[in-house]
């Protein structure tokens, strides 16, 4: 060959290298178009193959609804000592269960395993908490008379501390608290030595106590049936039929002086002006103004002067007459800090006769007749419900119609220190956080209130920062010593209560999601409302509103059905409704769907939005089935409402696709199994091959291309230069 055709022959092989990758991407390219135009067509004429009648949908499950209306799970226990105290607690259950909150009385502790009574009874509520989740307990016997017992935990605080003693002869080691009722963890006595509730101190690093309490416990202190029906009538008209008055927007603040200053050569000796009215005067500062109007009572040292409130709240001075005087006018929430026993309330000043601010006498002619405060008891050993019956605590929770309709305060001495400037630590944390937990979190029912403030002292900052541990035994005893006696599940007055309007009056399908915001006939929000249904075929279910009073909750199938509907709650008179579900005979609805970017690349992810409609039973699912194939071959993705939702906007996010090109259908199912089909030209995409594998296929092609010319060429030249050779 001569060096004109060698030429020719290395043109022509660069031409062709260059030309066949260019081909064969503009072929690749051109079939996905060609592919695109055939599945429109075919998915546009009227003998496709892809219909709903064929599609394999899976099934709805109606299971969890289903279980939502029928297995509806116990909320509270009631524990009696034996079957003589059940007629006295059966008209309590019996409300319970009729406002929604399901009830059961027990007796039968003796078939739970356990060393003592106590044991076996905290076994039972474990085993229904574990099968139930139960939340509220109500202990309806007296401790005293060891018919519901307390547990006596090892917490010697006094001998610790120093210098201190147990009311009058009692012991000064084992301290009682119904908190062994609500923390159901483990068994309070892990090194099972029948010492309950030691610190770690004592076992090796192990506290016997978690802290964190499962349920919410109150107790009714009853020696028998008749004092047991006096608490139940008093609980029962509290809630159905309560004297509306000013009384239930009031609440009475009273502040002693916990100590007078006092000068010592030692300066850790040195006892400081302790003045309790700047912790009342903080609660209503931050918590009580919002909700309530209030009267304010304080007795202080030089070293504090208490501020005016605004109008109409009033600052007066306590006294040994003006606190008995405003507690028997009627105030709904009520709150005394100072010193105490369990006979009286004082404090470190030197008081005229009676010689204190309230007495066991006071609380036996209360005269607050039908307006029975929350009263929180800021004071040591006011509740000693298990030492005789004679306590303030016990004596004003078993007044007939006046007294309290919970009371909250020490079995024992409690404990508060000096210079707490933050209010934090002790008997004022724990005031404080009650009090902030009831109103800024909205947790009226004094059981709930009581013991995640509790949760909230350990969570506070003053523990966070290391201040404050678990550890000592004084700070064990203050969680451990303040109870509850009354009903925990009871939802206490801050406001004149009305009537829940009616949000059952306009049609409602068979299936359908129901959602509003509970307000009452005032316009204000009902925070965690309750609502009752009950239908003629026997279902029923209790649903809670949210802190802002929004509910929502699925009706379940079946048209024609009668529902009664019971709305109790915070500050709410019970309010009676009902209705009829219709039946569902309109088909969803496919208002809008569309994907995003339009021309997406295989580096995007690719979004499909739908909008869609139905007024009856509501979408249950939406179906995005997407396909390469023409449909032969497919893939379903799913978006579905769960049985409390309603939503109408669904979207799906598809990750980085491969190349080619897609179409794909939507279909919307309703809750009754009607379901819609939607397909337009507009439901397809195509993800082109990347620039950079055009590159790389042409690349590796040159290469090849130049490699093959270059091995030719050298061919070539070495068959002329053997040809040379032979000559």
């Amino acid at each position: 060959m001569g060096k004109r055709g060698l030429h020719k022959l290395v043109v022509f092989s660069i031409v062709l290298v260059l030309i066949i990758p260019v081909i064969t991407l503009w072929m690749d390219f051109e079939g996905q178009y060609t592919n695109e135009k055939d599945i429109i067509e075919n998915l546009s004429s009227s003998d496709s193959h892809l219909s709903v009648g064929n599609l394999t949908l899976p099934k709805i499950d109606y299971e969890a609804l289903n279980d939502a209306w029928i297995n509806q799970k116990i909320e509270m226990l009631i524990i009696v000592n034996d079957s003589s105290f059940v007629d006295s607690v059966t008209p309590l259950m019996n409300w319970k269960n009729e406002k929604g909150v399901k009830t059961i009385i027990l007796y039968n502790y003796t078939e739970y395993e356990g060393r003592d009574k106590a044991e076996r009874i905290r076994n039972m509520i474990k085993d229904y908490y574990e099968k139930e989740n139960i939340q509220w307990v109500l202990l309806a016997g007296d401790a005293e008379e060891n018919l519901i017992p307390i547990r006596e935990v090892y917490n010697p605080d006094v001998v610790v501390v120093g210098g201190e003693s147990e009311y009058s002869t009692w012991d000064n080691y084992d301290k009682p608290t119904d908190y062994y009722y609500a923390d159901l963890t483990g068994s309070w006595d892990s090194n099972n030595n029948n010492i309950w509730g030691e610190s770690p101190i004592y076992t090796g690093d192990h506290d016997e106590i978690s802290w964190i309490p499962e349920v919410y416990v109150g107790r009714f202190p009853a020696d028998n049936a008749f004092e047991l029906s006096v608490m139940v009538n008093k609980t029962l008209k509290y809630e159905t039929d309560p004297f509306i008055g000013n009384w239930m927007n009031r609440m009475l603040l009273a502040g002693g002086v916990s100590s007078y200053y006092q000068d010592n050569s030692d300066p850790n000796e040195v006892i400081t002006d302790e003045d309790e009215a700047r912790l009342t005067e903080y609660i209503w500062q931050n918590y009580v103004i919002s909700e309530s109007k209030f009267t304010h009572l304080t007795k202080t040292t030089t070293d504090f002067s208490p501020s005016t409130p605004p109008t109409p709240n009033s600052l007066d001075a306590l006294t040994v007459t003006s606190f008995r005087n405003e507690f028997n006018s009627g105030y709904s929430t009520v709150i005394i800090a100072g010193h105490g026993d369990p006979t009286q309330i004082k404090d470190a000043s030197f008081l005229p006769f009676p010689y204190n601010y309230y007495n066991n006498g006071d609380a036996s002619s209360s005269s607050n007749f039908n307006m029975s405060s929350l009263f929180y008891s800021d004071v040591c050993t006011t509740s000693s419900y298990d030492k005789g019956d004679n306590s303030i605590g016990e004596i004003l929770i078993n007044e007939a119609d006046s007294g309290a309709i919970g009371f909250i305060g020490g079995l024992r001495v409690t404990w508060y220190l000096q210079d707490d400037d933050y209010l934090e630590k002790l008997n004022r944390g724990n005031a404080k956080l009650f009090w902030e937990t009831f109103f800024e979190e909205k947790k009226f029912q004094q059981g709930r209130a009581l013991y995640d403030s509790k949760v909230s002292y350990m969570n506070s900052d003053y523990f966070e920062r290391g201040a404050a541990s678990m550890i000592y035994e004084y700070q064990r005893k203050n969680l451990l010593t303040y109870n509850l006696l009354g009903d925990p599940e009871l939802d206490v007055y801050t406001k004149i209560p009305k009537k829940v309007s009616n949000y059952f009056n306009e049609d409602l399908y068979e299936g359908q999601c129901v959602s509003f915001q509970v307000k009452d006939d005032l316009g204000r929000i009902i925070s965690r409302a309750r609502i009752h249904l009950k239908g003629s075929n026997g279902k029923y279910r209790t649903i809670y509103a949210d802190i802002n009073g929004h509910v929502d909750f699925r009706l379940p199938l079946g048209a024609h059905e009668n529902y009664s509907v019971i709305i109790t709650g915070h500050n709410v008179i019970p309010s009676y409704h009902n209705f009829t579900t219709l039946p569902d005979t309109d088909n969803p609805i496919i208002l809008d769907a569309h994907h995003s970017p339009l021309a997406p690349t295989v580096s995007d992810n690719i979004e499909i939005s739908i909008l869609t409609k139905d007024n009856h039973s509501g979408i249950e699912s939406i179906f995005i089935i997407i396909s390469e194939s023409n449909f032969n071959d497919y893939s379903t993705y799913r978006l579905r409402n769960e049985i409390n939702e309603n939503n109408e906007r669904f979207d799906l996010i598809l990750n980085k696709e491969e190349p080619g090109s897609y179409s794909y259908i939507i279909v919307a199912r309703d809750y009754l199994n009607k379901t819609s089909l939607l397909f337009s030209d507009e439901f397809n995409f195509v993800i082109q091959k990347p620039f950079t594998d055009a590159v790389l296929i042409i690349a590796s092609i040159l290469i090849v291309g130049l490699v093959s010319v270059s091995s030719l060429i050298m061919l070539v030249r070495l068959n002329k230069y053997n040809k040379n050779l032979k000559r």
